[in-house]
């Protein structure tokens, strides 16, 4: 071969070469370029798996393989200590700052489930804190709404009609037609009491007579003394007969069927202490020094006792009458003398003198009576005996009985007596009373 054709033959294989190897190396640069933008872009993970994929000799990828292995694992445990920080903040209802903590967790195992916290999981727990608000707000406005209702049931009891109007019309939501119902009774009891005050001024005894037996039966023992007034009325058209035998033949009372009432003897708890014959004119003579000496309590428990054993005295009456009105947490509770009042209401309960027992219960809740939870209670099943015994018709006895009932359970401490004093149909009323 000449000179010349070795010299051609030398420069064709140097351009094969050349031209074999330039894609090789033009792949390369293309990859080390794509680990090198990884690695800028804190890509750790996929930076260490372009270079170590690469020649070894090729350049420094065999350092940067090692650098961006030891880079990726770091990155791994920062994501899940990042996973497990937004977890704790989840669970904590921290939801902002879980939102960043899983925004953050970018690649790695965990970058799935942290994606998935951020779409869809964090937004729910949002939105059912927002209903668990709405529903501790609605109980509690529930809770404040019973309260005022039931503030406004024992004003009407102790016959209070300023206070208990002011606590009725402030009811609102689900107790508002209880409210309402208590609003139009006291409203046509005084209604009625008023008419039968102008009739009995005019000397229309009769018409007078017909009106306060209207109030007597919205509220026997309301304000005024609507059944002494019927009575007066009665006298007055029958001159000639003394009060006690003017008086109409009263009905026999109702006497309730076994199953829902057991006669039995009065709750130990106040169950009435043997004792002599009651010293009225003591009791009178102490109530009238007590009241002098601003000694509210000791007055109003001994005049209440009189009233116990003498239910007409007059005197005893207006000596109640006129004591310092007390209200609210400044109310003096009685002392134990008044709670022999409490255990005639109850004695009258269990001999079927319904009406009777509401009457000495209330009065002695109106002296602010230490036992009253069991007032309160008794108070519940006396009217709810007669709703059962008037055939399950007078919706209003039922409210009133519901309404004593949540009271008494309100009261700390108090416990319903059992099933060897009431019965069971009487207890589960009771029990299914919510506060």
């Amino acid at each position: 071969m000449s000179k010349k054709s070795c010299i051609r033959t030398s420069a064709f294989l140097l351009l094969a070469a050349l031209l074999v190897t330039a894609p090789a190396f033009a792949g390369k640069d293309d990859d080390y370029n794509a680990a090198q933008a990884a690695a800028a872009a804190g890509k750790a993970e996929e930076a260490a798996r372009l270079f170590c994929k690469l020649d070894p000799g090729f350049k420094d990828a065999k350092m940067m393989c090692g650098i961006m292995q030891k880079e990726a694992q770091k990155e791994l445990q920062r994501n899940e200590s990042r996973f497990q920080e937004g977890l704790k903040a989840f669970n904590e209802g921290h939801f902002d700052d879980a939102k960043q903590k899983f925004q953050n967790v970018r690649t790695g195992p965990r970058a799935e489930e942290a994606k998935q916290y951020v779409i869809s999981r964090i937004p729910a727990a949002i939105q059912a804190k927002e209903k668990e608000k709405e529903r501790e707000a609605s109980a509690g406005a529930e809770a404040a709404q019973n309260q005022k209702f039931d503030q406004g049931v024992q004003a009407y009891n102790r016959n209070d009609f300023n206070s208990a109007r002011g606590h009725f019309q402030g009811v609102t939501g689900g107790r508002k037609g209880d409210a309402d119902n208590y609003l139009n009774r006291m409203k046509q009891y005084e209604s009625a009491m008023a008419e039968g005050d102008r009739l009995s001024a005019a000397k229309n005894y009769k018409q007078a007579q017909s009106s306060y037996e209207d109030a007597a039966r919205l509220k026997s023992d309301g304000p005024g003394d609507a059944k002494g007034k019927a009575s007066q009325m009665i006298a007055l058209l029958n001159p000639t007969k003394p009060i006690e035998t003017a008086e109409r033949p009263k009905p026999e009372p109702l006497q309730p069927k076994p199953e829902d009432v057991k006669r039995q003897v009065v709750v130990a708890a106040v169950k009435e202490p043997s004792r002599p014959k009651v010293d009225v004119a003591r009791l009178l003579a102490e109530a009238a020094d007590a009241k002098a000496r601003g000694d509210i309590s000791s007055a109003k428990s001994k005049y209440i006792a009189v009233l116990a054993a003498e239910e007409r005295n007059v005197q005893a009456r207006v000596g109640l009458e006129t004591l310092p009105k007390e209200t609210g947490p400044t109310q003096k509770r009685a002392s134990s003398e008044a709670d022999v009042m409490l255990a005639k209401g109850i004695r009258e309960y269990y001999q079927g003198l319904f009406e009777k027992a509401e009457t000495h219960i209330s009065d002695y809740l109106d002296v602010n009576g230490s036992k009253t939870g069991l007032s309160h209670f008794y108070m519940g099943a006396s009217k709810l005996t007669r709703f059962y015994l008037n055939g399950e018709k007078d919706a209003g006895l039922k409210r009133d009985a519901e309404a004593a009932f949540r009271l008494a359970k309100k009261t700390s401490g108090f416990r319903a007596p059992g099933e060897a004093y009431l019965s069971p149909k009487i207890l589960k009323a009771y029990q299914d009373v919510s506060q």
